[in-house]
C-alpha cells in the first residue's frame, strides 16, 4: 500500500495551512475567526512536533466553535489518520471536501484514504475530478496504477486487469513509464495466484504489445508469460520479434536463438533445433548455453561425438565450476570410451552442486562402474534414485 499512502504521508511531512484558511474562518465563523486561525496554526505546529493527541484536542475544541471550517476538518482528518483511524479520517476529510470542493489537496488526501480503506470507486471518482482540474499532475497512468493496486488488495482481479489494460493503452504515457508501473503492480504474487492469473496476464501483455509494437519491454514480458504458460508458439514468435527489434545486438540475437533452439528441441523438432544452434554459434562461437545444450543433445543421440566433445570442452574452459557443463563434458568423454578422463570432471561437478542432481549422480555412477569401482558406483546410484523420489 505504500504507493497508495504516499500522498497522505507527504501531507503529514509537509504540513502547511491550506489556502484561504483565514478567509474561510472569517466568512463561516466571523466572531471567532482570529481564535480559529491562531488555533489552526498552533495545531499544525503540534502535528509537526509529533504531539498528535494535543493537536487533536485543540482541533476538537475549534470544531465545536466552528464545525464547518474546512481547515479544521482537514487537520482533524490527518490526526485521525496518524492515530490509525482510517475510516474516521476519511469521514472527516470528506466533510472538508464538502466545505471546499475546489481544494485539490483535500481531494487528493481523501482519495488516498479511500484507497486505504478499500473504497476504490470513490477514490477513482475523486481522481477523475483531479485529472480534469490538473491533468499534468494526475495523468491517466498514475490514476490507473493506483486503482490497480487498490483492486489487487481487494482481490478484485477483473477490475485489476481492466485498470492495467487502460494503463498500457494510455497514449499519453511513454513506454518506460508503463513498464515501471506494470512491474510495480505485478510484483509479489505468490506462485499459486500467479499461475491462476496467467491467462489474464497473457491478454494484458498482448494489449501492451499492440499499444507499443516496438517496445522491447512489452515483448520481453509477453515472452516471459509464454514461458510460464508453456506456450511455445508465442514464445518463439516473441523471440523472433525481439530479434527484429534488436538487430545490432549480437548478445540478444544469440540469447533468443538459444531459446528458440531449446524450445524446438523440446517439441521433438531436433533437426530444426540443431540448425538454430548452428545459426547462433555463427554469431558467437563461444556462447556456452548453446554449446552445452547442443553437445548434450548430440550425446543423447550418440552421434557426432567428436563435435560434441569440442563444443563441450569450450564450456568447461570458460566456466570450470559449472556442474551442468562438467557433467555434459564428462558424459561425452565416457561415451567416447574415456571413462578415466571423465572421472575428475564428475568429481568436480559433485563438489559444485552436482550432488543434488539425479542425472549427474547417475552418470557418475556409470563412470565408476566402468572403472570397476562397484561400491562407490552403487552409492551414487542409490543417491541418484533417492533424488528422483
Amino acid at each position: 500500500m505504500k504507493k497508495l499512502l504516499a500522498g497522505i504521508f507527504f501531507a503529514l511531512c509537509c504540513l502547511v495551512l491550506p489556502a484561504q484558511t483565514a478567509e474561510d474562518a472569517v466568512t463561516s465563523c466571523a466572531p471567532d475567526s482570529t481564535k480559529i486561525e491562531n488555533g489552526i496554526v498552533d495545531a499544525v505546529l503540534m502535528i509537526e512536533e509529533g504531539a498528535i493527541l494535543e493537536a487533536a484536542r485543540l482541533l476538537d475544541s475549534l470544531s465545536r466553535i466552528c464545525p464547518s471550517n474546512d481547515a479544521v476538518l482537514y487537520y482533524q482528518g490527518l490526526c485521525l489518520y496518524s492515530a490509525g483511524d482510517y475510516s474516521g479520517a476519511a469521514s472527516v476529510m470528506a466533510k472538508a471536501v464538502e466545505q471546499d470542493p475546489s481544494n485539490a489537496w483535500y481531494k487528493e488526501t481523501l482519495a488516498g484514504l479511500y484507497l486505504n480503506t478499500g473504497n476504490t470507486e470513490e477514490a477513482m471518482a475523486l481522481y477523475q475530478d483531479l485529472k480534469i482540474a490538473k491533468p499534468s499532475k494526475f495523468p491517466d497512468l498514475f490514476t490507473n496504477s493506483l486503482a490497480a493496486d487498490a483492486y489487487r488488495l481487494k482481490r478484485d482481479y477483473p477490475s485489476f486487469f481492466k485498470a492495467l489494460t487502460a494503463m498500457v493503452q494510455d497514449e499519453n504515457a511513454d513506454d518506460e513509464m508503463k513498464y515501471k508501473s506494470l512491474l510495480s503492480s505485478l510484483g509479489g504474487f505468490d506462485r499459486r495466484t500467479f499461475n491462476s492469473l496467467l491467462p489474464q496476464l497473457d491478454t494484458l501483455m498482448l494489449r501492451y504489445c499492440e499499444a507499443e509494437p516496438r517496445s522491447i519491454h512489452a515483448h520481453s514480458l509477453r515472452m516471459e508469460i509464454a514461458i510460464n504458460r508453456d506456450d511455445n508458439a508465442t514464445l518463439i514468435e516473441e523471440c523472433y520479434r525481439l530479434m527484429e527489434l534488436q538487430p545490432d545486438d549480437p548478445g540478444q540475437q544469440v540469447a533468443n536463438l538459444a531459446i528458440i533452439g531449446d524450445t524446438l528441441h523440446s517439441e521433438g523438432k531436433e533437426a530444426k533445433a540443431f540448425k538454430i544452434y548452428e545459426q547462433a554459434l555463427k554469431i558467437d562461437p563461444g556462447y556456452c548455453p548453446v554449446l552445452n545444450n547442443y553437445a548434450y543433445y548430440l550425446s543423447l543421440k550418440k552421434c557426432r561425438l567428436r563435435k560434441a566433445e569440442r563444443m563441450s570442452r569450450i564450456t568447461v574452459e570458460q566456466e570450470p565450476d559449472n556442474a551442468t557443463y562438467l557433467d555434459t563434458y564428462g558424459w561425452i568423454l565416457f561415451l567416447r570410451g574415456k571413462a578415466k578422463e571423465a572421472k575428475p570432471y564428475f568429481k568436480h561437478a559433485i563438489l559444485y552442486g552436482g550432488k543434488e542432481n539425479a542425472v549427474i549422480l547417475m552418470h557418475y555412477s556409470e563412470v565408476l562402474a566402468k572403472l570397476g569401482e562397484t561400491d562407490l558406483s552403487s552409492y551414487y546410484r542409490n543417491l541418484a534414485e533417492s533424488k528422483k523420489q
